[in-house]
């Protein structure tokens, strides 16, 4: 009995072993990257003033390359308060800057989804560009629409990694006549993704949308999705963003949502369009389903979604109901061909409120793609009809 309690005992030691150096050392952990929402101060403090510089190690955990500055909350330039997301500080990118990060414990050929907030200062045509060289991996994005009237957004962009290591940049491809402008960010994570399995009875993947970037609990604003046309690498598992807008990505926690924790938010009327191929039995009838709602922001009615499956389309209007605050809506097609799209957008250009200012719109969630009802109960008359047949055959041989 003793030996046997030795043995349990060592291999209890074991796995607590592999567990912490597998934290320790093995794959990267989801949520904020070291010194993500730059908060630790440098060595020598944060500065009084702001703090500018052009060489490595001025920021902990991150190299820089360019002006780069550390901004306060409250930091005036000009006649104009610049913007800090989250916390007491963040940074400005100067022209052409860039500040990057190594992330270690990336598993090769699986997808990281990374989440920032950004803001933009001086110009109305500010970007920002991502990406994870020397892959190729590289999105910039449009800074130009403010979609919250805080000034900021929170966005995600992913990658798939061709190592065991990545190099996270952020840089500023602007040139402008005051050298100091630039996008701030602040709250840098990063996510593992997962492709969810599907459902037996649903040809649409992810289509409860539960699988999708890091989202901070404290963030009230959502996470907006950009333009992305690649299903492989998108921040969203299985859907693409095909449009110049982009799309919000809310959870239960901020906003309301139909099912589950995760939903998406369309933005920007025909601008902001959220698709998916989903797999189909050509010449076959199906039906579209997914719930329709508001997110409980005070967005201004009416609110109404533009529902695409193959060769339908259909406007469908969300009816405010004091019992609930979704339905259940449908679209019927026949498949042409064994592959089909689904796409979604908002019918019109909403906005909240109370601010008047911040973009909003109809709420999608749980996206489901079946064979009509009818068709399957056909499909089992047939197999009934078949299993008696050969009953009726076999009694007759008797």
């Amino acid at each position: 009995m003793r030996m046997v309690w030795r043995s349990m005992r060592s291999k209890w030691v074991l796995l607590c072993v592999l567990l912490l150096a597998d934290f320790a050392f093995g794959s990267v952990q989801d949520g904020s990257l070291p010194n993500g929402d730059f908060e630790t101060p440098p060595s020598g403090g944060f500065s009084s003033s702001s703090a500018s510089a052009d060489g490595p190690a001025t920021i902990p955990s991150w190299k820089s390359n360019g002006t780069v500055e550390l901004v306060e909350s409250g930091q005036k330039q000009g006649g104009m308060i610049l913007i800090v997301p989250q916390g007491s500080h963040a940074v400005r990118l100067g022209n052409d800057a860039e500040i990057s990060q190594e992330v270690v414990g990336v598993e090769k050929g699986s997808v990281y989804s990374v989440t920032f907030a950004a803001a933009r200062t001086c110009a109305q045509l500010e970007s920002l560009n991502v990406s994870a060289p020397p892959w190729g991996a590289s999105q910039t994005i449009d800074l130009q629409t403010v979609y919250s009237v805080q000034g900021w957004d929170s966005y995600a962009w992913a990658f798939q990694a061709e190592g065991d290591g990545a190099n996270l940049v952020f840089r500023n491809p602007g040139m402008e006549d005051d050298p100091t402008c630039g996008p701030i960010i602040d709250d840098v994570a990063i996510k593992k993704l997962f492709t969810p399995d599907q459902p037996k009875d649903n040809a649409v993947v992810n289509g409860d949308f539960e699988e999708g970037p890091w989202m901070f609990r404290n963030e009230s604003l959502g996470v907006l999705l950009p333009t992305n046309l690649d299903e492989e690498t998108s921040s969203l598992p299985g859907w693409i963003v095909e449009s110049n807008r982009a799309v919000r990505y809310i959870d239960s926690y901020h906003f309301a949502v139909p099912q589950g924790k995760r939903a998406i938010e369309l933005l920007s009327g025909k601008e902001g369009i959220i698709s998916q191929m989903v797999e189909t039995k050509a010449n076959k009838p199906y039906q579209l389903t997914f719930s329709l709602g508001q997110a409980g922001d005070s967005c201004k009615q009416p609110l109404a979604v533009m529902a695409f499956a193959g060769d339908q389309a259909q406007n469908i209007h969300y009816t405010p109901n004091s019992n609930s605050t979704f339905q259940t809506a449908g679209v019927n097609f026949t498949a042409k061909a064994e592959r089909t799209r689904v796409a979604f957008y908002s019918v019109y250009y909403n906005t909240r409120s109370d601010d008047m200012s911040s973009l909003c719109g109809p709420v999608v969630d749980d996206v489901r793609v079946a064979l009509s009802r009818g068709n399957r109960n056909v499909f089992g008359s047939s197999r009934l009809v078949a299993g008696l047949g050969l009953v009726l055959f076999g009694l007759v041989l008797v």
